[in-house]
């Protein structure tokens, strides 16, 4: 990794290069640069206090020498290594861009899923990873590794064995934290919100769902998008009174277009990790039910694997409960933490999303193909629907109608509709087939 040409102090318990000499190495990274985009990614371990509690320091020792030994692999492609401290690492991968890092992180991710030996017994560690691009999120080597640690950090607090991009949040610069903080505290009570449905279409291009996403209008500050103000309203609490408020308005238009003589289809809701862990989070589900007159049926509710890895068992007890209520459940953002395939089988879900990470990279050579198609086998096993998400172009669509996902959602349909504009769309929904006319139709 070239420490001695950098003069880089050295990690004595791992032989990695330290978190100092890992910024000046970042410093002459930017002055070689020219401008030029590079990647730094800095790991946190899941709980790893609970290794040092069990089993002794002597074996968190030796777990982080057997990560170390892990993550120095990625030499190979290119990559300097760092411990910067603790439980925590870097690395900085040259000439990368956000579609190479986001590769780079699903590598990282996939590292983890297989266990490391410690003093003769096999652990699984998992990891939050922060991920921020030079020079867009900062302009030295300092920058750079704090504000992908403070990713990393989001990452944690959102239940871990995920990937969070410093580029992606704003609302946690300081100057602009507190007036949105205060902002947000009154945007239900001043009915700011509302809901834009993004479809969800099948393989002959049939609407066959609604995926609910929350807006934020604000008179002075204009449209807040949810990745701004989510994790903010999740440090809150904010997030609870929020997500139920989206639950609560979903079901109501639907019961508003049953009246009007439509045939809404099923209306997918995101929830967070912390609603999801939330006490009593099934039972204000059901309650939101009841009162609005909705059958469970008619939602989806997509969960992040953060959100199930918190604790395992608690997490299948929920979502049985709620599949009782007709409730269908997905797995949001899949492939992107550090849950195994094999969880799969342990979980009663319904559907798999495949992230847009690897949607965007799905038509680039030696690109994703391989593991969309992967997943999709897997998935199908176990009787399980596959969404493919953020679909753009029509070499995306042709490319995961091959890897054959079920649905498919993106930009290629339009813009997330408003509530009138959905309700067109129940009247005439031959409009969505028309992104399907391509030349190779029967390739499902």
């Amino acid at each position: 990794m070239g420490r001695s040409e950098h003069d880089a102090p050295v990690d004595a318990l791992t032989g990695l290069m330290r978190g100092g000499a890992f910024e000046a190495l970042l410093d002459k990274s930017i002055t070689a640069s020219r401008g030029n985009q590079f990647a730094v990614i800095v790991i946190g371990l899941d709980r790893f206090q609970n290794v040092n509690d069990l089993l002794g320091y002597g074996a968190g020792d030796c777990a982080l020498r057997a990560i170390a030994h892990v993550l120095a692999g990625f030499a190979l492609n290119g990559a300097a290594v760092s411990r910067l401290g603790g439980d925590e690492f870097a690395l900085h991968f040259p000439g990368c861009d956000e579609h190479a890092a986001l590769l780079h992180t699903a590598a990282i991710t996939a590292s983890f899923e297989q266990p490391v030996q410690v003093m003769n017994r096999d652990i699984f560690l998992s990891a939050s990873i922060g991920l921020a691009i030079f020079p867009r999120d900062g302009a030295c080597g300092a920058s750079l590794t704090r504000r992908a640690a403070a990713a990393m950090h989001r990452a944690k607090s959102r239940g871990g064995s995920a990937v969070e991009h410093a580029g992606l949040d704003p609302a946690f610069r300081p100057e602009e934290r507190y007036r949105l903080e205060n902002a947000l505290r009154l945007a239900l009570a001043k009915e700011q919100f509302s809901l834009r449905y993004q479809p969800q279409v099948d393989r002959e291009g049939v609407l066959q769902g609604l995926e609910a996403l929350l807006v934020w209008d604000h008179p002075d500050l204009g449209r807040i998008e949810p990745d701004s103000f989510i994790r903010l309203a999740e440090e809150t609490g904010d997030i609870l009174p929020i997500g139920e408020w989206v639950i609560d308005a979903a079901c109501r238009q639907i019961v508003a277009w049953r009246a009007a003589g439509l045939q809404p289809p099923r209306i997918a809701l995101n929830v967070s990790p912390v609603q999801f862990a939330s006490a009593g989070f099934v039972e204000r589900v059901i309650g939101i039910l009841d009162s609005t007159g909705t059958d469970g049926g008619c939602i989806e509710l997509e969960i992040t694997e953060g959100s199930l890895l918190r604790d395992m068992e608690e997490s299948a007890l929920h979502m049985a409960q709620l599949r009782a209520q007709g409730i269908r459940i997905a797995i949001d953002d899949f492939g992107v933490g550090c849950s195994p395939l094999t969880y799969l089988h342990r979980l009663p879900l319904d559907v798999v999303k495949i992230d847009r990470t690897f949607v965007s990279q799905i038509t680039v050579p030696a690109g994703s193909l391989p593991v969309v198609h992967t997943i999709t086998v897997l998935a199908h096993h176990r009787g399980l629907q596959v969404v493919a998400e953020g679909v753009e172009t029509i070499d995306e669509l042709e490319l995961v109608r091959a890897a054959r996902c079920d649905l498919v959602q993106g930009f290629l349909f339009g813009a997330p509709l408003t509530n009138a504009e959905v309700a067109r769309l129940l009247a005439d929904p031959a409009r969505l087939s028309e992104p399907f006319h391509s030349p190779n139709p029967s390739t499902f």
